[in-house]
């Protein structure tokens, strides 16, 4: 085991061996430095000096994926996660060919970043995906470069954890706009997908879990992440707890991908959704005209 304080004064644990984590009938299978033939285009990180994150005795690793593309703030969310007062978490950035001043950024942070790679991918979906195959921690999640994390985020998270093991998913409170959004409403997945915080920040998924519910499907240009979180709940009945809403992970930003689509867009996507993982079509019915029926009230008051 190998101590390294990095470029803000936090320590973090290395070893010189790379353990992956082998789960029966996962669907996508780990990798240590290449997701294809040929490493990118550019690429750099800790991995690349055999550096490397295991899990430790009462300290499970944490797996930040940070996906980007030509986001100004990327350096503030790089911060956020090296502020961390957890020592055992790595960090994973994924960048869409943002251009040599991302490059530059990404490269100062060589000594820091565990793995980072840039190349045309085929959005956002996809890039999460190529985070997903280059973890290697107990548990997953997102923070997006426009995002910032807090620094007890992940300390709250282990907390978690370690208090529910056999629990699949936690989720954080998080805050968007000066509001605050947090808790888990299972019960309402068949009915709305909104059920949780976030998909990003607040949501951490045990990568054995992740592994047996398979990657995000890239055919939903939005949505995909609640496509994930449907298969997680309904489909392998995986179960998940909340933390409580003083427990803040961070703020999301500008994060909303899907906000800037038009309600119809939304639905017909949902409906899709839902329809491709076989909910019940009277279910849908009801869902889908009741949701355009709410629709038509709001707008004549």
């Amino acid at each position: 085991m190998i101590k390294i304080k990095n470029k803000l004064g936090k320590t973090r644990i290395y070893s010189r061996k790379f353990t992956k984590k082998i789960i029966l009938e996962e669907k996508f299978i780990s990798s240590k430095i290449k997701l294809k033939k040929k490493l990118p285009v550019a690429s750099g990180g800790l991995r690349f000096k055999n550096l490397f994150k295991n899990s430790v005795k009462k300290k499970p690793l944490i797996s930040i994926i940070m996906p980007n593309f030509k986001c100004l703030s990327i350096e503030k969310a790089i911060k956020s996660v090296l502020k961390q007062n957890y020592d055992n978490l790595e960090l994973i950035v994924i960048d869409g060919d943002s251009g040599e001043e991302t490059l530059k950024i990404l490269q100062s942070y060589n000594q820091d970043i565990d793995i980072w790679i840039s190349e045309k991918d085929k959005g956002m979906w996809d890039a999460w995906n190529k985070g997903f195959k280059l973890a290697n921690g107990d548990y997953v999640g997102i923070v997006d470069s426009s995002n910032i994390l807090y620094p007890n985020a992940i300390k709250i998270l282990v907390k978690y954890i370690n208090k529910f093991p056999s629990h699949d998913f936690i989720c954080g409170a998080v805050k968007k706009d000066n509001r605050l959004y947090a808790g888990l409403r299972v019960k309402d997945i068949k009915r709305q997908f909104n059920i949780i915080p976030s998909s990003v920040v607040s949501f951490f998924i045990k990568l054995k879990s992740l592994k047996k519910v398979g990657l995000l499907n890239t055919r939903y240009k939005i949505q995909a992440d609640y496509d994930l979180l449907y298969r997680i709940i309904v489909k392998n009945k995986m179960k998940g707890i909340n933390t409580r809403s003083t427990e803040v992970f961070g703020n999301l930003g500008n994060s909303g991908f899907s906000s800037k689509h038009s309600f119809i867009f939304k639905l017909v996507n949902e409906f899709r959704i839902r329809f491709d993982n076989n909910q019940n079509i009277l279910e849908l019915i009801y869902i889908f005209f009741g949701r355009i029926f709410i629709k038509i009230l709001r707008m004549n008051k």
